[in-house]
């Protein structure tokens, strides 16, 4: 059996009747399942953040490794 955390929201009037007319009947469940996709969402947004910020670092030091095997075979750049 799955903990429940009883809550209360106010919602704009629009909002509460699209979804308790879509929620055939168990508005909770439709709460739950809409906020745990929202969830998901937020974080595959996170996930792909870090993701790109992470190949980043690695074509970064893949630049790095290329510079400085340039230099081990041609000598250091004139600045």
């Amino acid at each position: 059996m799955t903990t429940r955390k009883r809550v209360t929201v106010s919602l704009p009037i629009d909002v509460f009747e699209a979804a308790n007319s879509e929620a055939g009947g168990n508005l909770s469940a439709y709460a739950a399942k809409a906020l745990m996709a929202q969830a998901v969402r937020d974080s595959a947004a996170r996930l792909t953040q870090w993701q790109e910020a992470r190949l980043e670092t690695i074509e970064e030091l893949d630049e790095m490794q290329l510079d400085a095997l340039d230099d081990e075979l041609n000598g250091p750049a004139a600045a």
